[in-house]
């Protein structure tokens, strides 16, 4: 089931969620083209998988659109809850266990788009410096959090 829903308290965040796939172009994750939307990564689990990571990415900002719905991903600590809504309305929560940040080219991508082990939500962002001249951040934040 797809998640259409993403509210996260501690940081203000209440987001709608669209499927999303891969960038032909760039070939990396496709995320909507609005800043105040998430893109659920449609090819892996949804919220009823009983294994596997949920991932979920979103602009941190844009020269043109200001903050981004996931500006302050980066703030969140273990503990803080992050509550996913389904196509039928069911609520699901989870609480933060980690947060990491990785430049682009050495993040784990089949640790986060994995579709076994236990069942998790995965939050993507980018971060650390930006560069100018690519015109995009150098790092990816991310955040996991389990089922409660």
């Amino acid at each position: 089931m797809r998640p259409v829903r993403l509210r996260i308290p501690a940081i203000g965040v209440t987001a709608r969620v669209d499927p999303v796939g891969v960038d032909e172009r760039t070939q990396e994750f496709d995320v909507p083209p609005s800043v105040d939307e998430i893109g659920w990564y449609r090819y892996g689990p949804g919220l009823e998988a009983e294994s596997g990571s949920v991932v979920i990415a979103g602009h941190v900002d844009s020269a043109d659109q200001g903050r981004g719905a996931f500006y302050r991903l980066r703030e969140l600590t273990p503990g803080d809850t992050v509550t996913a809504t389904g196509e039928d309305g069911t609520e699901r929560t989870y609480r933060v266990v980690a947060r990491e940040e990785y430049d682009k080219t050495k993040i784990p991508l089949e640790r986060y788009f994995a579709r076994d082990g236990r069942p998790r939500l995965t939050l993507i962002t980018c971060g650390g410096p930006f560069d100018a001249e690519a015109r995009r951040y150098r790092d990816n934040i991310v955040v996991t959090a389990s089922p409660v």
